[in-house]
Order: C-alpha cells, then structure tokens, then sequence
C-alpha cells in the first residue's frame, strides 16, 4: 500500500510541475540571432510595430521587387526568425514577398508570450501590411507552421485573405498533450490553439495542409483530420522528413506547392472571394 502511495504522489507532484510551468514546455524562446539576413547575404527590412497591448514586436520584411504578395510566417514554439531564413528565401523564390515575425517573447520582441497575446501579434502584423505596406487582404497569404498553424488559422478568421498553409499544424494543444502525454489528462492544458476550430471557420478561403507521415512530434494523423475538415477550396501536401527537419527534406516539394499554390488563386481570383 505504501508502495502505491508513493506512486501515487510522485504521479501528483509531476502533474502539478506540468501544470505550473507548462508555459515553458509550450514556449522555448530564443533571444539570440544565429544568423541575419546580411550575413547570409539576403535582402530584409527591420519592422517594429507596437500591438493593442503596447508590446513591441519584430519582424524581417524580405521585399520582392516582381510580386504584388505577401507571405506571413508564424513560426512554431521554439528558437526565433533567425532560424527560418532559409524559409523566406524559399518563400521569395516561389514568387512573393515574405514578412517574418517573433511572437512577444521570442528574438528582439518584448513581452512574456501566452496565447492571446500570439493572436494580438498577427493582428498587429497583418495591420502594418495593410496600412504601412498598402497590401490588400486579397494579397496576404498565412503561412503558420506547428504552434504557428493556430495563430495563422486565427489571422484566417478575422481578414478575407489570399489564402492560407498550415504545415505540421496540429488539431488543438488538447488534443496534442493527450498525444505527447498520455498520461497527463489533456484538461490540465491552460492554452487551447484550437486550428480545427478556426479552418472550419474558413468559407472559400484557398487552403493547404502540409504534413509528413514521418513526423515524430505532431502525428500524421492530424494533418489528415485538418484536411478532411477544410472547406473547399483545400490540397494536401506529404512531406518528407521529421517534424524538426522536414524543411530541409522537403525544401524543393515545399516551394513547387507554394508556387503551385500562388499561381492557383491568381489564374481563379473568385476561389478568394
């Protein structure tokens, strides 16, 4: 009996670590660049705007001199920009310009990040686009990879937008926990992220899923589901590679759909609208 109490109370004491501290199991900040767009001889521009809730944030703003779009990465729970450079390059290459932010928290943006504060992040993005830069919505296109799939999925709901990706997104952070920990009732999870919430939201809005069967973290599985959920008009992508390295392993399957998926909506505008 004793044995069982024991096991019991460690069983306890780690619900309630995972409870207290989930916010640094969900968030894994980077402060420091590895690299910048200069070092590796790209073409950016410094953003700083300041959100609703007066925090300021950063982002690269990569030009492309032949293209009237724009492409908004919301990255996933780890690091900051200066790890997806070669993400905007390959995004400039499939014909569009590319805005890349950090969440409050995360590289040179101040604040502590949570879940509503990463939708007042895109929101605060997406109105320097259409304000400072003179996009219209039709013209900005969410491209919103792992944890970033559900703050591109928000975006998605609240402006008519060009279109939407999701890569290596998952259904909800509930669903996720129950997942990765299966020991841990998925209730304890303060944060939602709920994507399949917002994409069946979406009505006429061009969207791609983008997901590996070889992904390790964020099961196939919820690729699929997020697509079987989607409205028309919707594709699927299959990836190669893990969650972490799928870029890399898809990187040339990943800027064909991309420009494939560009040159979609411009020659069928009414699939926008």
């Amino acid at each position: 009996m004793s044995f069982l109490l024991t096991i019991a109370g460690g069983y306890l004491v780690i619900l309630l670590l995972m409870y207290l501290f989930q916010n640094r199991l969900l968030f894994m900040p980077t402060s420091g660049f590895m690299q910048t767009p200069e070092s590796v001889g790209v073409t950016a521009q410094d953003v700083w705007i300041e959100t609703e809730d007066g925090v300021k944030l950063h982002a690269w703003y990569f030009p492309h001199e032949e293209s009237d779009r724009v492409i908004v990465l919301s990255h996933g729970n780890a690091g900051n920009i200066s790890y997806r450079i070669d993400i905007a390059r390959t995004l400039l290459d499939a014909g569009a310009a590319v805005l890349m932010y950090d969440y409050r928290g995360y590289g040179k943006s101040e604040g502590r990040p949570s879940e509503k504060g990463l939708y007042k992040d895109i929101t605060a993005f997406t109105e320097h686009l259409k304000g400072e830069k003179g996009y219209p919505e039709q013209n900005i296109y969410m491209y919103g990879r792992s944890l970033g799939a559900a703050v591109a999925a928000y975006a998605a709901t609240k402006y008519d937008l060009g279109g939407l990706v999701l890569d290596s997104a998952f259904k909800n952070l509930r669903a996720m926990v129950s997942d990765v920990y299966p020991f841990v009732p998925s209730s304890l999870a303060r944060y939602e992220f709920p994507t399949e919430t917002y994409l069946r939201q979406l009505e006429g809005m061009p969207v791609m899923i983008m997901h590996s069967p070889d992904d390790e973290i964020v099961g196939y599985h919820n690729g699929q589901y997020l697509y079987e959920i989607a409205n028309e008009p919707k594709q699927f992508v299959e990836l190669r590679g893990g969650h972490n390295d799928n870029f890399f392993a898809s990187r040339d399957l990943i800027e064909r759909s991309w420009r494939e998926f560009l040159n979609d909506v411009s020659n069928n505008p009414d699939a926008a609208n």
